[in-house]
């Protein structure tokens, strides 16, 4: 079993995808999708050795060395062009490491991203938008009292209204999402002191159109 959170990953996963998981951590998610047919193979890689042998002896476990390929290194500097990857899979990681991740010159040959980021999914989709991609696929779900985004881009050219790249073309009609961030903008607006006028305004007219999109038929 595999938790919710990395199960919601699971129906974004295309049989023939080249795939790299990137921070891989104890490779369950990789091992779920080799074992269960969703996927021939993939690799995956962790920057930080403790976790990547953890997901070693976990692979080994199941016998599946010879299809689950494990690599020591930070995100695509671990691939070569003999490769061939044209897929990454990001989670459990924060918008600016991301992209960080996704600076190296072996982008040009990504074709899609799944990407569940745990923060600033504004700046995640306005700058992968800029690289050349289109938001194709979104989930909102919970998971152990905690929210997560899931978010598929594809290589393609869309023009967004600025509402769509900051609640996210397909979010902004999920009812339930939109209550989820009026919910907290509510919250944070009744902590902060009424003297930070301008942070209380930017709230008040945040709420303002959540409420309206909410209403919205």
């Amino acid at each position: 079993m595999i938790s919710i959170r990395l199960e919601s990953l699971v129906k974004h996963i295309k049989i023939n995808d080249k795939i790299i998981d990137i921070g891989c951590d104890h490779a369950l998610l990789d091992i779920y999708l080799v074992k269960n047919n969703f996927l021939k193979n993939i690799i995956v890689s962790d920057v930080h050795e403790k976790a990547l042998n953890s997901g070693i002896e976990n692979i080994k476990k199941y016998n599946l060395e010879k299809k689950i390929d494990a690599r020591l290194g930070n995100g695509l500097e671990v691939l070569t062009e003999k490769d061939n990857v044209d897929t990454i899979l990001i989670s459990g990681m924060g918008t600016s490491t991301i992209l960080k991740i996704l600076s190296n010159p072996y982008i040009k040959n990504i074709k899609r991203m799944i990407i569940q980021s745990n923060n600033d999914h504004f700046e995640l989709r306005q700058n992968i938008i800029k690289m050349g991609y289109i938001v194709k696929a979104e989930d909102f779900l919970i998971d152990n009292n905690k929210h997560y985004i899931n978010i598929v881009f594809e290589k393609g050219e869309k023009k967004y209204k600025k509402e769509e790249i900051k609640y996210g073309p397909i979010l902004i009609h999920n009812k339930n999402y939109l209550r989820f961030e009026l919910e907290n903008c509510e919250k944070i607006r009744r902590l902060i002191p009424k003297m930070k006028f301008k942070y209380r305004f930017k709230l008040t007219r945040e709420i303002k159109t959540l409420k309206k999109l909410i209403n919205k038929k």
